[in-house]
């Protein structure tokens, strides 16, 4: 049971490893390739920056998020099994709703906009006002939907570290470094939003410099050192190999299943009859160059519920009382009776 456990732990390091690695790397891209609307409540402003890019980069950029989220949120599910291997199935259960949730949300809003850009820029070339009413609609939901999806990605991360760190599965300024950052990201969203709630305008606060590269590169960097400790410790692993030993010469090969054990010669029983001697002890010398008397196999009991079934044995006439005659013929049967 132990060896199944070790290759579990192997197999989850070594998805959640990669997945850490490559997802950290592809959300990095994004996170300093990404373009910054200082209001992002001016739509018209915003659409005027997507057409003059034409759409091509902003699809290309979207494309290669929904890729980072999706390798994301399977190394936190794996990390999140890893905890419950280590004991704390209840904050492996928070991480790996809040991971599942958050990037089902963001790649949902993001592959919905692949080919909804180069629509609303194709519009504004022939009717701005159009377009712009149209593009509002959906960036209004989208930056709604983003801000409660990066919450429940920063709930993870500060759940995992901190859980990672009590387990040893991190190093504690690991685990508690993305935790750190974690809390922050999530106190700014969440403050920003009840900050909104008056007015109605729309937030993300990760368009704002400080937060971009204050919070979310950090977080990119923790994912990043916790794929690589993840990847080194399975490539660290020693290679379990299985020694195959040879048969000796002149053994016997291994008992069939439907053979009977053998007892030694010490616990076979004597047997009475004449001209049998009981075996003699294991302990006991025996001369050079004489061979081992054969051992007498122990006899075989079936068991109950394969037994064969009884025949029907006629019933055994009672024996003649001393001094009286010989015993009653039993009367034929009757062919016609009466």
């Amino acid at each position: 049971m132990a060896d199944v456990m070790e290759e579990r732990i192997a197999s989850i390091e070594r998805t959640a490893g990669f997945g850490f690695v490559l997802g950290s790397i592809l959300l990095a891209l994004a996170v300093v390739l990404h373009p910054v609307f200082p209001e992002v409540n001016r739509t018209n402003l915003v659409l005027q920056a997507i057409a003059k890019s034409r759409g091509e980069s902003w699809m290309q950029l979207h494309a290669f998020m929904a890729v980072g989220f999706v390798i994301a949120t399977i190394a936190f599910s794996a990390f999140a099994f890893l905890l419950h291997l280590k004991g704390s199935s209840g904050t492996a259960s928070i991480v790996a709703t809040c991971a599942l949730l958050g990037g089902g949300i963001w790649v949902t809003f993001l592959c919905a906009e692949l080919y909804a850009y180069r629509f609303f820029v194709n519009l504004y070339g022939v009717d701005p006002g159009g377009s712009t009413m149209h593009f509002s609609t959906v960036w209004f939901w989208k930056l709604g939907a983003l801000v409660f999806a990066g919450a429940l990605f920063f709930v993870a991360v500060a759940f995992a570290g901190v859980t990672a760190a009590k387990r040893e599965v991190l190093p504690v300024w690991l685990g508690w470094g993305g935790a750190f950052f974690a809390i922050i990201g999530l106190l700014v969203y969440v403050m920003e939003f009840w900050g909104t709630t008056a007015t109605g305008a729309a937030t993300q606060p990760m368009q704002w410099p400080a937060v971009r590269y204050g919070i979310g590169l950090p977080l990119q960097l923790w994912m990043l050192g916790v794929g690589v400790i993840f990847l080194r410790r399975y490539f660290s692993r020693p290679v379990r190999m299985r020694m195959t030993h040879a048969r000796p010469a002149g053994e016997p090969a291994g008992r069939r299943g439907h053979e009977s054990p053998v007892r030694p010669a010490a616990e076979v029983p004597p047997s009475h009859g004449a001209g049998v001697h009981p075996a003699a002890p294991a302990s006991a010398p025996r001369p050079a160059g004489t061979e081992a008397p054969p051992r007498p196999a122990q006899s075989r009991i079936p068991h109950p519920a394969r037994a064969p079934e009884p025949e029907d044995v006629p019933p055994t006439p009672p024996s003649p009382e001393p001094g009286a005659g010989p015993p009653k013929r039993q009367p034929p049967p009757q062919i016609f009776p009466g």
